[in-house]
């Protein structure tokens, strides 16, 4: 067997020191002369110096050895910004143009070391560091571009976001469009606008062009503002409805929702309020009974608007810094039950008792309320079936309401 010994295998400046480490002249081991190899970096740093490294390899007489660059030994990387090391070479020959070639590559997995060779000299060879990627992109409220990530990819390969990474932008959702084959809704991605500002559609078939410099090509994502959920299904109307207090995300609707009579909770958190954005992009949701909550855990107290310990009642409860826009709501109905001895007054609304810096624009609502029973409270029922708010100094722009109220008390 060979046996290999290296004695000052990191023999590398450590800085601005003044110590030779140059000398040819290598110590001694078991008797044996060492070898010596020296590292030329080439413009690259290894433990924070620039020069050579040197390490002194004792072979026993007749033997053999492999051996490896420094970091091999120290786990520490030899660094070089924006270049990447391609090999260790035994030649180097100078150009007339100024630049370097390499040649004669040392093969750390094949080539040895033997007893009596003469010393050696390897030199590290560089590349420039070529990355190519596609930039998720987008354009900002000033029109201007911006990148929000990168996806590495390699010449000639389509692009791909399996992860949906262009949808982690914070504090806004990727816009979606329908996948005519799986009928699900996924990210739209553009390669830019027309001349008109319209969205050109990616193209499936374009792969990475690549080259030997880094290339970055740009897809384009159009954002919302906020957090949304895509709904198109009334099942997702219902998760939706039912996650709101959890996750607080907006709505934004895709299709027509007909829920079959379900019972929904409406958009409200455990504070009674809704404080997103519902996009109902035209859309109707339809045929649904709206669930009546009168616990004690519904109460509010704390707008001078209303009276402590009131009680809300309707499809948002309450809105607070919310926008929903331009949605048909048909055939939703109320049964409206309240046994609370704590309520002082009721106030009852097919959208919400109170709207505070808010915006409902272009939404048609009709509905059949059903007064079951209202009674062991302190205070008064209101009840509004002629307008969307119960807070009559609220302003709803092209709203239209159609509320039958039925008392069976």
């Amino acid at each position: 067997m060979c046996i290999a010994c290296i004695f000052a295998g990191l023999l590398t400046a450590c800085g601005g020191g003044g110590q030779d480490y140059t000398s040819g002249n290598a110590p001694y081991a078991n008797g044996h002369t060492g070898i010596e190899v020296t590292y030329k970096l080439e413009g690259g740093v290894y433990q924070n110096s620039d020069r050579d490294v040197r390490m002194y390899y004792y072979i026993p007489e007749g033997g053999e050895t492999l051996i490896a660059p420094p970091g091999e030994y120290s786990k520490r990387e030899i660094i070089r910004q924006n270049y990447v090391i391609t090999g260790w070479f035994r030649s180097k020959r100078e150009n007339s143009d100024g630049t370097v070639t390499y040649s004669d590559e040392w093969d750390f997995e094949k080539d040895k070391l033997r007893s009596g060779d003469e010393p050696l000299t390897l030199y590290c060879g560089w590349a420039p560091k070529v990355t190519h990627t596609y930039a998720i992109s987008y354009f900002d409220e000033n029109g201007a571009e911006q990148v929000f990530t990168s996806i590495k990819t390699q010449e000639g390969r389509a692009f791909a976001d399996p992860s949906d990474l262009a949808d982690g932008r914070v504090g806004f959702t990727a816009k979606r469009e329908k996948n005519a084959e799986t009928g699900k809704y996924e990210i739209a991605y553009y390669k830019g606008k027309d001349a008109s500002g319209n969205w050109i559609p990616w193209d499936d078939a374009f792969v990475h062009p690549g080259g030997e410099e880094s290339t970055a090509v740009k897809v384009y994502v159009e954002y919302l503002k906020g957090d949304f959920v895509y709904v198109s299904t009334a099942d997702e109307f219902i998760a939706a409805s039912s996650a709101y207090a959890r996750t607080g995300n907006g709505v934004y609707l895709t299709n027509d929702v007909d829920l079959g009579g379900e019972e929904v909770d409406g958009f409200r958190n455990n504070a009674g309020k809704f404080t997103g954005v519902f996009y109902g992009n035209g859309f109707t949701i339809s045929d649904f009974k709206l669930a009546c909550s009168a616990t004690n855990d519904d109460l509010t107290s704390e707008y001078t608007s209303l009276d402590d310990n009131a009680l809300c009642i309707g499809f948002f409860g309450i809105l607070e810094g919310a926008t929903v826009e331009n949605v048909r709501i048909e055939g939703m109905t109320l049964d409206i039950s309240v046994k609370n001895s704590r309520a002082k007054n009721v106030y009852i609304a097919p959208f919400a008792a109170l709207a505070m810096d808010s915006v409902v624009k272009d939404v048609t609502l009709s509905a059949a309320f059903t007064v079951t029973r209202l009674e062991s409270y302190q205070g008064e029922e209101y009840i509004v079936t002629d307008r969307l708010v119960w807070d009559e100094s609220f302003g709803c722009e092209n709203c239209t309401v159609q509320v039958t109220l039925t008392d069976n008390r």
